[in-house]
């Protein structure tokens, strides 16, 4: 009998619109896993007549309608996938697959009358029983725990490859627990697992030593969740590292799926620390940029791009001039959306979606008009009407509309409400963008003093071209100095903005927001005019 150390199996992996009582497949893929892997394959399958790629699932896989043109028939993958098979020296193939319950209808289906020629285990069902206090095993949280990345989006060629990965890592478990040979790994995985006691939960047990997050400063700073392998998963900022670092492990309910699978790839931790909670949060700005982690979700500086608008954001550009002065924005969608908000359009729900019903928006959009009689001023542009009422809610406190992410999807229960409230949102996040982007073009060239609570000491720092270039301890109450190029032209200020500009400043903002709510004396100076400090700060940046 071949050792499981030297056996070569099938690797397969299916991607569809859902699980097979109700899904169709999508693709198939699979490849040889001995020594190395080999006859990597992944094909897209043709969908039934009238069937079509849900856009829920092509976030997902990338996957979408225009791919079916490089689609076949479900019966060649088939065929394709038993010829590989049957080059296996054992029969009916050694197979494996993560999660094959999901696996197994598709390859029934796919095999019709005849059972298919495959002997699939499960890597998950394996991990289950090595693993039993790892928080997740699914495959992203098992290719992560062994050292290994596995890009974000749910592809069968990525997934046949970290399958194989995380195979090869098992089977050295299974090894030195002397499950040696494929029948000896049959017979392990028909042995009942050990059961828990009803009414009892498995308390989580997580892989990073519990020694090395006690081990975290109570400083502000940064700290890195790191793989085995160093590679960074998550960056985040703190006012006191070891609180905010150990918080991630007391909990053992009610903890969000994401952050489960990230925990439990989490094997060591580096901390960096800083003089105050406000350089943290710029350096974790920074810090992300750099090294790009996975479970990072703002911040980073992919897919996002800096634009400049016109004065009533009519049209954007890539590059500021005198046509396009307003800015920067980093959102493109903020500028389009707004934009057909002004054309009562639809796209303005969402670009790129499944439109509404035509007599459904145009009802939604009557009720916006009706609701807000400024908009049809006409001493006013469109443009200026939209951008008015956008301020004109955010004044009126109406600041959940902007804060609130839930993101609005169209659907049968959508009424001419919801689409005047998400129509009313889109105004209001064009006129905060467009405030926004003013403070930032002014804070590329700024002196700050700060105090956080309870220090007896202030910080300074002086930001120029958007770097902070000078920072020290200083008395409290100092005079932030007068920026050296504070008069600088707009038009020089945005020469060369970047998205790490652009969030370095922005994070700024929010902490200095966060000092004022919390009572701590500021002092912002932008040049040779009146220096703002405290209550009048905060006026000024009551709604950026």
């Amino acid at each position: 009998m071949v050792p499981l150390t030297e056996l070569e199996v099938l690797i397969v992996d299916c991607q569809a619109t859902a699980a097979a009582t109700r899904g169709h497949l999508l693709e198939l893929g699979w490849a040889t896993a001995g020594l190395a892997l080999t006859d990597e394959r992944a094909q897209f399958i043709k969908l039934p007549e009238g069937a079509r790629v849900p856009w829920a699932v092509t976030r997902l896989t990338g996957i979408s309608d225009s791919m079916q043109c490089e689609a076949v028939e479900p019966s060649e993958a088939w065929h394709a996938l038993v010829e590989q098979a049957s080059r296996l020296a054992q029969q009916p193939a050694p197979a494996v697959a993560h999660f094959a319950r999901f696996e197994r209808p598709f390859l029934r289906a796919l095999a019709g009358d005849q059972p298919p020629p495959l002997d699939l285990v499960c890597t998950h069902e394996i991990a289950q029983r090595l693993f039993p206090d790892l928080p997740r095993r699914g495959l992203r949280a098992l290719t992560g725990y062994f050292g290994r990345d596995l890009g974000p989006l749910r592809r069968s060629a990525d997934h046949v490859a970290a399958t194989a990965f995380v195979w090869r890592e098992l089977v050295r478990l299974l090894d030195a627990q002397g499950v040696t040979t494929w029948d000896a790994l049959r017979d392990w995985l028909a042995t009942p697992a050990p059961a828990i006691r009803p009414g009892r939960q498995r308390r989580r047990v997580w892989p990073m030593p519990r020694e090395q997050r006690l081990a975290a400063p109570d400083a502000p700073g940064i700290y890195r969740m790191q793989r085995v392998d160093g590679s960074v998963l998550y960056i985040g900022k703190a006012s006191s590292l070891h609180s905010r670092v150990n918080s991630y492990f007391r909990k053992q309910r009610g903890v969000p799926d994401r952050l489960l699978e990230m925990l439990s790839q989490a094997r060591t931790l580096s901390c960096e620390v800083t003089a105050s909670a406000l350089e943290a949060a710029v350096l974790e700005a920074d810090a992300i940029k750099r090294f790009c982690p996975p479970y990072n979700v703002a911040l980073v500086d992919e897919p996002r791009h800096i634009w400049f608008t016109t004065r009533d954001l009519g049209e954007r550009s890539g590059q500021s001039s005198s046509a396009h002065p307003i800015g920067p924005f980093t959102s493109a969608m903020t500028i389009d959306r707004f934009a057909a908000l002004v054309d009562a359009s639809p796209h303005a729900l969402g670009l790129g979606r499944e439109a509404p019903d035509p007599r459904l928006f145009a009802e939604g959009y009557a009720r916006l008009l009706a609701a807000h009689p400024e908009l049809s001023r006409e001493d006013l542009s469109p443009r200026v009407r939209a951008l008015r009422l956008g301020t004109r809610l955010w004044r009126e406190g109406r600041r959940d509309r902007e804060k609130d992410d839930e993101e609005f999807r169209l659907g049968d229960d959508v009424t001419p409400e919801d689409i005047q409230f998400e129509l009313e949102r889109v105004a209001l996040r064009a006129g905060l963008a467009r405030r926004r982007a003013k403070w930032v073009t002014r804070l590329v060239e700024a002196a700050i003093v700060w105090q956080e609570p309870g220090a007896d000491r202030a910080r300074l720092i002086v930001i120029e071209q958007g770097e902070i270039v000078a920072r020290g301890w200083v008395s409290p109450g100092s005079t932030p100095p007068i920026p050296r190029a504070w008069a600088r032209r707009r038009d020089a200020r945005h020469e060369g903005f970047t998205v790490a500009r652009f969030d370095r400043l922005r994070v700024i903002i929010t902490e200095l927001k966060r000092l004022l709510a919390e009572g701590a004396p500021v002092s912002l100076r932008f040049g040779d005019s009146p220096i703002l400090i405290d209550s009048r700060l905060a006026a000024a940046l009551s709604w950026v």
